[in-house]
């Protein structure tokens, strides 16, 4: 009879260590400095920005490459304002691009079968 107390307390305390360690939070993709070298342009994809909104103390726009990594660049940087303008009107011009082409089936064609008469 004893153990079912124990156990009770047991599972209160892994809940609270879960909710003290923030399991789940998004807060562990923040940038916490802003890079000091140059955004390199021709592996850059796409950005976000990040700031209290998004959980995170550091105001930042970050850059993410072809490789999935990401660059943490200051938001009042005029060349990275000057940057994130490209990429918009980039994106832009791709979706503008994909409405009106006709989306094409990629590689062999299946093989059908043969109806027997």
């Amino acid at each position: 009879m004893a153990l079912r107390p124990f156990l009770l307390l047991l599972l209160a305390a892994a809940f609270l260590i879960t909710q003290v360690q923030g399991i789940g939070s998004s807060a562990s993709d923040c940038c916490l400095k802003h890079s000091q070298r140059a955004v390199p342009y021709g592996v850059v994809t796409s950005y976000r920005l990040q700031g209290p909104k998004t959980g995170c103390v550091l105001e930042a726009v970050v850059f993410t490459t072809r490789k999935n990594r990401s660059i943490c660049a200051s938001p009042d940087d005029d060349a990275v304002k000057k940057f994130m303008k490209q990429l918009d009107k980039k994106a832009k011009e791709d979706k503008s691009k994909k409405k009106g082409q006709i989306q094409r089936p990629r590689g062999r064609p299946k093989k059908q079968r043969r109806l027997r008469v």
